[in-house]
């Protein structure tokens, strides 16, 4: 229980560039691993010029990771512009998403040490068509169950949707090598990743807390002219408000983010941050707050369904069991 909290808590200083004192590497390498943070701890380490306080053998594999995380990321971009030139010669300039962006924008000699999954593009509704058509002259084929596509030879799956109005400023026409590119709006950025983990894969209200993209939002807030207000004012309901909010207040408490005051405010707020927290640096103990949220957020889904009724008893509970039992990267 409390190897979990120092883990946590070593992690996230690492994170912010201060290596805790007496830290139990092993326990803090595998929540990193775990969380896919392995390399933006070196970095983070390495840009504060701290890593020399670490162990020797902890340097060593830090490093190793680093090195193999930069190689796979190498590849990425590659695999990203090859795709981007293709599109272009069809007259399409797609919308980068999530880790594409901070690839494609990054110097020729240097890639970003975030571990990057995939590569997320958008076009508009009517170029889709004729944007799959050019990929798959690549040799990109549809992965059957999934919204991706893949090639044999590539670091990353490629996965291609429609884009869709943000409410937010236009993208910003980047031109970068000869390639042309669309980057959302920080905003837009920084929404889609809140939406995506607490709305869509239920982290609201499963109690869970996904370190990296935390860790994503607070290094965009760094950087850029990020205004939480104007995020505020675009949640659909106060369903919506209550999780960015609860994200935020997350924001603040592992990154030192600045965040409206009024955030912190509401009780409701404060007590799903403090579920998630508790759930996180106490995995056994905070087990059935956990199981409650898992079965609320299952309960909410299926409940959405419009065809949920013609679902068989046997399908319904595999889909159940798959939702509570997914944990992926999240702590």
């Amino acid at each position: 229980m409390m190897r979990s909290a120092n883990a946590l808590e070593a992690l996230v200083a690492g994170l912010r560039g201060c290596p805790a004192e007496a830290a139990d590497w092993r326990e803090v390498i595998a929540l990193a691993n775990r969380t896919l943070l392995t390399p933006d701890l070196f970095s983070s380490l390495l840009r504060a010029g701290q890593i020399s306080r670490l162990p020797r053998d902890v340097r060593k594999y830090l490093r190793f990771v680093h090195g193999c995380n930069r190689e796979r990321n190498l590849r990425l971009r590659a695999q990203l512009r090859e795709a981007v030139a293709a599109l272009n010669s069809r007259g399409i300039v797609p919308l980068l998403l999530k880790g594409a962006v901070p690839l494609f924008l990054s110097p020729t000699g240097r890639v970003p040490s975030r571990m990057t999954s995939d590569l997320d593009l958008a076009v508009e509704p009517a170029e889709e068509t004729i944007a799959r058509a050019c990929l798959e002259e690549l040799g990109y084929v549809e992965i059957a169950g999934a919204r991706g596509m893949l090639r044999q030879q590539d670091a990353g799956m490629l996965e291609l949707r429609p884009s869709r109005g943000n409410g937010f400023e236009p993208p910003k026409l980047v031109r970068r090598n000869g390639l042309r590119v669309n980057i959302p709006p920080v905003q837009s950025r920084a929404l889609h990743w809140i939406v995506h983990d607490l709305l869509k894969e239920g982290d609201y209200w499963r109690g869970r807390i996904d370190l990296r993209h935390l860790h994503d939002l607070a290094r965009l807030a760094e950087s850029e002219d990020l205004d939480w207000t104007v995020l505020q004012a675009s949640m659909a309901d106060r369903g919506a408000r209550n999780a960015l909010d609860t994200q935020l207040l997350a924001l603040q408490h592992f990154f030192g983010t600045n965040i409206p005051a009024k955030c912190a405010q509401r009780p409701m707020i404060r007590f799903q941050h403090w579920r998630r927290v508790f759930a996180a640096t106490h995995p056994i103990i905070g087990a059935p707050l956990r199981l409650a949220g898992n079965l609320m957020w299952g309960a909410w889904r299926f409940s959405q369904a419009d065809d949920l009724a013609r679902r068989g008893s046997t399908d319904l509970a595999r889909r159940i069991a798959r939702t509570l039992l997914n944990r992926r990267t999240k702590i």
